[in-house]
């Protein structure tokens, strides 16, 4: 019996089909909403990654104060995706904790988060400043993509070349914040490192 060889998803249509496989699995949250928009659909899409990233990331067990200790999500007061990851936070559990989301006025007031989200507004010295104050803790700190880029961030959103949203993922940063990603999440982003 001969056997085929085993097939890859073309780095270029990795963002369609983990849209699909999204869509698939219902993890886009008010479909109604997101065909009113496409910006609400790309925030759709991010919040439905930012989920999937608590259950394909991989904290050390000192990250919990204990066993039912929740998975806290971090953005800034007014981030735009507030709402959706309020609405996941109330339906949804990552990897057996609930998950709560705090809301803090500036980056100097981020502290003891799980993850942290900085969109797209976020001006480029408080991502630098978010790096800085997170990196030494357990923190898997995930950021919009801005015009300067700081090296450092964990994983970052980006559009792609066709319009879709990607990945880049730092795994220097991941290993430097005791952090593991799965391997299903790495075959769908574009690797970095320091």
């Amino acid at each position: 019996m001969k056997l085929e060889p085993t097939r890859t998803i073309d780095p270029r249509r990795r963002p369609g089909v983990v849209m699909t496989l999204l869509i698939l699995t219902g993890m886009l949250i008010d479909p109604p909403a997101a065909a009113q928009s496409s910006l609400a659909s790309e925030r759709n899409v991010k919040v439905a990654y930012l989920y999937n990233f608590l259950r394909y990331v991989r904290w050390p067990e000192t990250a919990y104060a204990d066993e039912s200790s929740p998975t806290v999500i971090g953005i800034l007061t007014g981030d735009p995706h507030g709402r959706l990851l309020n609405q996941v936070a109330a339906k949804k559990q990552a990897r057996g904790r609930r998950i709560v989301v705090r809301e803090f006025d500036s980056v100097r007031e981020i502290q003891s988060c799980h993850l942290v989200f900085l969109h797209a507004g976020t001006a480029p010295a408080d991502e630098a400043e978010a790096i800085a104050r997170t990196e030494r803790q357990n923190t898997l700190l995930i950021c919009d993509a801005v015009v300067s880029p700081q090296r450092g961030v964990p994983i970052r959103f980006f559009a792609d070349h066709d319009g879709t949203i990607g990945l880049k993922i730092n795994v220097d940063a991941m290993t430097r914040r005791g952090l593991q990603a799965d391997a299903k999440l790495l075959n769908i982003a574009s690797i970095e490192r320091d």
